[in-house]
Protein backbone atom coordinates (compact mmCIF):
# COMPACT_ATOMS: atom_id res chain seq x y z
CA UNK A 1 0.00 0.00 0.00
CA UNK A 2 1.37 3.43 -1.29
CA UNK A 3 1.78 6.32 1.30
CA UNK A 4 -0.29 9.09 1.56
CA UNK A 5 0.88 12.60 2.16
CA UNK A 6 -2.64 15.38 3.17
CA UNK A 7 -1.60 18.70 3.58
CA UNK A 8 -4.53 20.54 5.50
CA UNK A 9 -4.94 24.25 5.71
CA UNK A 10 -6.54 24.93 9.30
CA UNK A 11 -7.72 28.30 10.28
CA UNK A 12 -9.28 29.66 13.54
CA UNK A 13 -9.92 30.02 16.27
CA UNK A 14 -13.70 30.49 15.35
CA UNK A 15 -16.74 30.38 18.29
CA UNK A 16 -20.03 28.02 17.01
CA UNK A 17 -21.74 31.26 16.06
CA UNK A 18 -18.79 32.49 13.67
CA UNK A 19 -19.18 28.64 12.63
CA UNK A 20 -23.13 29.12 12.17
CA UNK A 21 -22.69 32.02 9.89
CA UNK A 22 -20.41 30.54 7.20
CA UNK A 23 -21.66 28.65 4.18
CA UNK A 24 -18.46 26.03 3.94
CA UNK A 25 -17.75 22.62 4.63
CA UNK A 26 -16.39 19.21 3.50
CA UNK A 27 -13.60 19.39 5.31
CA UNK A 28 -11.80 18.79 9.09
CA UNK A 29 -12.84 20.19 12.02
CA UNK A 30 -10.77 20.50 15.45
CA UNK A 31 -12.86 20.83 18.65
CA UNK A 32 -10.78 22.34 21.88
CA UNK A 33 -12.34 23.10 25.18
CA UNK A 34 -13.80 22.07 28.65
CA UNK A 35 -16.03 19.37 29.20
CA UNK A 36 -18.28 19.64 32.14
CA UNK A 37 -16.78 18.89 35.60
CA UNK A 38 -13.20 17.39 33.92
CA UNK A 39 -10.44 19.95 34.99
CA UNK A 40 -7.95 18.05 34.07
CA UNK A 41 -9.26 17.88 30.72
CA UNK A 42 -6.95 17.74 27.53
CA UNK A 43 -7.24 20.97 25.48
CA UNK A 44 -7.93 18.87 22.12
CA UNK A 45 -11.33 17.24 22.65
CA UNK A 46 -12.40 15.77 19.10
CA UNK A 47 -11.21 15.71 15.32
CA UNK A 48 -14.01 15.11 12.90
CA UNK A 49 -14.56 15.37 9.06
CA UNK A 50 -17.86 16.43 7.20
CA UNK A 51 -19.29 16.34 3.57
CA UNK A 52 -21.69 18.86 4.44
CA UNK A 53 -21.14 22.33 5.60
CA UNK A 54 -20.01 23.01 9.28
CA UNK A 55 -23.01 24.66 10.74
CA UNK A 56 -25.26 21.48 10.02
CA UNK A 57 -22.75 19.42 11.14
CA UNK A 58 -22.55 21.16 14.67
CA UNK A 59 -26.26 21.69 14.72
CA UNK A 60 -26.69 17.68 15.27
CA UNK A 61 -28.00 18.01 18.73
CA UNK A 62 -26.56 14.36 19.64
CA UNK A 63 -22.77 15.63 18.23
CA UNK A 64 -20.07 15.76 20.67
CA UNK A 65 -19.28 19.60 20.24
CA UNK A 66 -22.25 20.40 22.72
CA UNK A 67 -20.21 17.90 25.22
CA UNK A 68 -17.47 21.20 25.47
CA UNK A 69 -18.67 23.26 27.85
CA UNK A 70 -16.33 25.68 28.31
CA UNK A 71 -13.63 27.99 25.92
CA UNK A 72 -14.90 26.16 23.22
CA UNK A 73 -12.57 26.78 19.97
CA UNK A 74 -13.17 25.10 17.00
CA UNK A 75 -10.44 25.17 13.88
CA UNK A 76 -11.74 24.58 10.48
CA UNK A 77 -9.41 22.53 8.24
CA UNK A 78 -9.24 22.72 4.06
CA UNK A 79 -7.52 19.92 2.23
CA UNK A 80 -5.22 22.02 0.11
CA UNK A 81 -3.30 18.66 -1.33
CA UNK A 82 -4.42 16.61 -3.09
CA UNK A 83 -6.44 18.84 -4.89
CA UNK A 84 -8.87 16.66 -5.96
CA UNK A 85 -9.41 15.15 -2.76
CA UNK A 86 -12.16 12.41 -1.92
CA UNK A 87 -13.79 11.24 1.43
CA UNK A 88 -10.86 8.83 1.86
CA UNK A 89 -8.50 11.69 2.13
CA UNK A 90 -11.13 13.34 4.85
CA UNK A 91 -11.39 9.97 6.98
CA UNK A 92 -7.38 8.86 6.41
CA UNK A 93 -6.43 12.14 8.09
CA UNK A 94 -9.15 12.25 10.98
CA UNK A 95 -8.32 8.77 11.58
CA UNK A 96 -4.15 9.60 11.89
CA UNK A 97 -5.14 12.82 13.78
CA UNK A 98 -7.33 10.63 16.01
CA UNK A 99 -5.05 7.84 16.77
CA UNK A 100 -2.17 9.83 17.13
CA UNK A 101 -3.47 12.51 19.74
CA UNK A 102 -6.24 9.76 21.18
CA UNK A 103 -9.10 12.67 21.86
CA UNK A 104 -11.51 12.68 24.66
CA UNK A 105 -14.62 12.57 22.59
CA UNK A 106 -13.74 10.44 19.64
CA UNK A 107 -14.58 6.93 19.85
CA UNK A 108 -13.74 5.89 16.84
CA UNK A 109 -10.24 5.22 15.21
CA UNK A 110 -8.43 5.22 18.88
CA UNK A 111 -7.17 1.37 18.72
CA UNK A 112 -6.91 1.21 15.34
CA UNK A 113 -3.47 1.80 13.20
CA UNK A 114 -4.43 3.93 10.09
CA UNK A 115 -2.90 3.38 6.49
CA UNK A 116 0.89 4.81 5.96
CA UNK A 117 0.40 8.38 5.66
CA UNK A 118 1.99 12.02 6.39
CA UNK A 119 -0.05 15.18 7.80
CA UNK A 120 1.04 18.75 6.00
CA UNK A 121 -0.92 20.76 8.63
CA UNK A 122 -0.17 24.99 8.25
CA UNK A 123 -2.45 27.25 10.54
CA UNK A 124 -3.87 30.36 9.55
CA UNK A 125 -5.36 32.92 11.84
CA UNK A 126 -9.08 33.26 10.62
CA UNK A 127 -8.23 36.62 8.20
CA UNK A 128 -5.82 34.06 6.50
CA UNK A 129 -2.74 35.26 8.00
CA UNK A 130 -0.23 32.59 9.21
CA UNK A 131 -0.30 31.87 12.68
CA UNK A 132 3.96 32.13 13.74
CA UNK A 133 3.41 30.53 16.97
CA UNK A 134 2.64 26.79 17.61
CA UNK A 135 -1.20 26.42 18.35
CA UNK A 136 -1.39 22.80 20.39
CA UNK A 137 1.95 22.06 21.35
CA UNK A 138 1.56 18.34 21.02
CA UNK A 139 -0.32 18.65 18.04
CA UNK A 140 2.91 18.85 15.42
CA UNK A 141 3.00 20.47 11.91
CA UNK A 142 3.79 17.52 10.60
CA UNK A 143 2.90 13.96 11.66
CA UNK A 144 4.18 10.89 9.44
CA UNK A 145 3.12 7.23 10.04
CA UNK A 146 4.83 4.59 8.55
CA UNK A 147 2.83 1.89 9.73
CA UNK A 148 5.44 0.85 12.60
CA UNK A 149 7.33 4.46 13.10
CA UNK A 150 5.92 7.92 14.09
CA UNK A 151 7.73 10.90 12.89
CA UNK A 152 6.74 14.27 13.73
CA UNK A 153 8.16 17.96 13.83
CA UNK A 154 7.05 21.83 13.23
CA UNK A 155 7.57 24.17 10.76
CA UNK A 156 8.92 27.64 11.23
CA UNK A 157 7.13 30.25 9.65
CA UNK A 158 8.90 33.34 8.45
CA UNK A 159 8.98 36.14 5.94
CA UNK A 160 11.68 37.06 3.27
Amino acid sequence: MDELTIKIHWKGVYSLDEVNKREDGNGLYLLAGKRKYKQEDSDIQYFGITEKKYKERFSDKNHPIHDITRDLKIWLGEVIYPQNFELKHLKTAEAIMIYYWQPNLNTQNKPYPPRPTTIVSHWFKKDGSPRINQVYKNLHDVMSWDGEYWRTGNLSVYQE
